[in-house]
């Protein structure tokens, strides 16, 4: 018998405002890792969310630009990241796997943020990295699990280059393949990726 675990998620466009609801449970100290770009559209809503609540927002940090093992290794020993109880994931897919991959080594809880809508990466237990040298596709890592939780914040995904909808249209239509693939029970397969056990 199969049994599917959805990932846990919130939208709207004041989503930030349940993060001490959310997260509360997980530690007082979080650490904002993502994109430049991802971090300057998001950063005053995430403090704005976390404003007279338990939880502090102690540092942002950039994830290094690519899904790496050295960007990952680097940032395993940042002592903001050490500090934190938490990781708060910001960005896009690379941002986001990075992340995921990131506290599954560590054992850290993580929370996704996405601020464009072009990948999965936010809700699922797949992550893909990239040769630390040629920064073209070196393997999938799987983590234990997804994000534990996932803000999506449609202002922010709405102000996103439109080019990042279409991307996401496409990768949606790629998952009619990817779910008969993942899902059939082999050794070629990763069923935890969708959560199914």
């Amino acid at each position: 018998m199969n049994t599917v675990f959805l990932p846990s998620y919130s939208v709207g466009s004041d989503v930030y405002n349940q993060i001490p609801k959310i997260c509360g449970a997980y530690g007082k100290t979080a650490v904002v890792i993502g994109g430049k770009t991802a971090i300057s559209k998001a950063k005053d809503a995430l403090l704005a969310g976390v404003h007279n609540s338990n939880i502090e927002i102690i540092d942002f940090i950039w994830y290094g630009g690519d899904s790496t093992y050295a960007n990952i290794k680097k940032l395993a020993q940042n002592p903001q990241f050490q500090k934190a109880d938490m990781v708060f994931a910001v960005g896009g897919g690379r941002a986001i796997d990075t992340c995921k991959t990131l506290c599954d080594m560590e054992n850290k809880p993580v929370f996704s943020f996405p601020t464009i809508a072009s990948n999965c990466s936010p809700v699922t237990a797949v992550c893909v990295i990239y040769d630390d040298e040629t920064h073209g596709f070196k393997e999938l890592y799987f983590p234990q699990k997804s994000p534990l939780h996932s803000f999506i914040n449609t202002k922010i995904i709405t102000e996103a280059p439109y080019e990042y909808i279409w991307a996401g249209i496409g990768d949606a239509l790629s998952k009619q393949y990817e779910t008969g693939f993942s899902s059939r029970n082999d050794e070629m397969s990763h069923t935890n990726a969708l959560g199914v056990q």
